[in-house]
């Protein structure tokens, strides 16, 4: 027999790749299993309910959720959907976003995966150590993605720049509050894992307080085009 046909570069597409971890499911599936059954069917349940962008496909394997997609955009909406999904249940998660070449084949029920994207993805999971999901360096943030902050406020950036990070804004107007005072009481009921929930709430905080959260050089280069005002002499005219 002889070699497989080699696929050309043109015809394996290049993709946004998103790989998230349910925090604490598999503690919870080894401790308390019945009940994390019944979780788990709700959380089901709302993720096949949820009006995820229908240009994100959705895959999710235990605790471990897969979202691909070919622009950023509906992968960052997609997340942030994520995100409620799994605080309603009052769990968090942890994933990272990779862009790169992405194959798969879908027969039979079954799914067949070959991409670098998700190689990195994978593996910058592995490395975070606070709930966000976090986007890996080789993904271009279009400067508008930025902008939306400036625009209409924290909770309508789909990104936020927060420790040195770029993470997927887990908050939006509705459902900011719930998720502070949910995870202020996982603070107090599990506090081995005080500093992932402190983290957690220092980045709530400074979503509450009207942080920038963007990139000093985006900020510099909004600033440069005119398209924002210096928020510093803003604030000075107004007092």
């Amino acid at each position: 027999m002889g070699p497989p046909d080699q696929l050309s570069d043109d015809v394996i597409p290049n993709k946004y790749v998103a790989f998230c971890d349910v925090l604490g499911f598999s503690h919870a599936v080894e401790n308390e299993f019945e009940r994390t059954i019944l979780l788990y069917k709700e959380f089901s349940q709302r993720i096949s309910e949820w009006p995820f962008p229908e240009r994100a496909n959705v895959s999710v394997y235990s605790d471990s959720i897969l979202i691909v997609c070919d622009e950023l955009p509906p992968l960052l909406y997609a997340v942030q959907s994520l995100w409620f999904a799994t605080l309603a249940q009052d769990w968090l998660i942890r994933g990272g976003i990779a862009f790169g070449k992405y194959w798969e084949d879908r027969s039979n029920g079954n799914l067949f995966v070959v991409s670098d994207a998700l190689v990195r993805a994978v593996h910058l999971e592995s490395t975070v150590r606070v709930p966000g999901v976090i986007l890996s360096p080789e993904v271009e943030v279009p400067l508008g993605t930025w902008f939306a902050r400036f625009c209409d406020g924290p909770f309508a950036a789909p990104l936020l720049h927060f420790d040195g990070l770029n993470v997927v804004n887990p908050f939006n107007p509705y459902w900011f509050l719930s998720a502070k005072n949910r995870v202020a009481q996982l603070l107090i009921k599990y506090p081995q894992h005080s500093a992932k929930y402190e983290w957690f709430l220092k980045l709530a905080e400074h979503v509450g307080d009207d942080k920038a959260l963007v990139p000093e050089e985006v900020e510099k280069e909004l600033l440069a085009m005119g398209a924002i005002t210096n928020r510093s002499e803003e604030s000075t005219q107004n007092t």
